[in-house]
């Protein structure tokens, strides 16, 4: 597996570079300072499972960015991390395909689970510019009362909504819980049914909207 940093921080990409290597001790990390020298060493080996970019620069940069990254190696899953804790600049960047919104400001926890779920398939966006930016990231799921709201999820299912909230994946929930991953699958499946759900991020905008987490 091979996975491309881009920031113009060589302290930052090698720490990040550091970090990775330890998660993933098959993956091989490579590292550029600007999205130019990044089409440079995408052109030279194929196949790069992930690509994070810093996307801190205010306005249309990050979109640009992110459409040449993508038009580059559009097979790519495309992590955005960022100073900035703007719902707006998160919220155009997932949908013009990114996979992933990290603040700069998350733990090493936080940016293991991210990349985690992201790789598994999942839209990740830190929990925190979630919840306190609702507004922002509005979807077409059911909007109940709190109270009535209770009921959609089981005690368990809330247990794990709570987990998923944190940025945790599947197995790390599993082991929170102490139950098998399987029996975790079944649970985040029914809860994506009961909050009207495609992915996590929006069973977490769903269930923050409706108080259960």
């Amino acid at each position: 597996m091979r996975i491309l940093i881009v920031d113009e921080q060589p302290l930052f990409r090698e720490a990040l570079g550091i970090h990775l290597e330890v998660m993933y001790p098959e993956a091989t990390v490579f590292e550029a300072n600007s999205v130019a020298e990044a089409q440079g060493v995408l052109s030279m080996y194929a196949r790069f499972a992930l690509i994070i970019l810093d996307a801190s620069v205010p306005g249309l940069k990050g979109l640009e960015w992110l459409a040449i990254l993508r038009k580059t190696s559009p097979d790519s899953k495309i992590v955005i991390i960022s100073c900035l804790a703007d719902p707006t600049v998160a919220k155009e960047l997932l949908q013009q395909g990114a996979s992933g919104y990290i603040a700069k400001t998350a733990g090493a926890g936080d940016v293991r689970n991210a990349i985690h779920l992201v790789l598994a398939g999942e839209v990740y966006l830190s929990p925190s510019l979630l919840i306190d930016n609702l507004g922002e990231f509005a979807s077409p799921a059911v909007r109940l009362p709190a109270p009535a709201a209770t009921h959609l999820l089981t005690p368990r299912q809330r247990e794990v909504m709570s987990l998923m909230a944190e940025g945790l994946p599947n197995k790390a929930i599993a082991e929170r819980l102490q139950c098998s991953d399987g029996t975790v699958k079944l649970h985040v499946s029914a809860i994506f049914r009961a909050l009207g759900a495609r992915n996590r991020t929006e069973a977490v905008q769903a269930a923050a909207r409706l108080m259960l987490v």
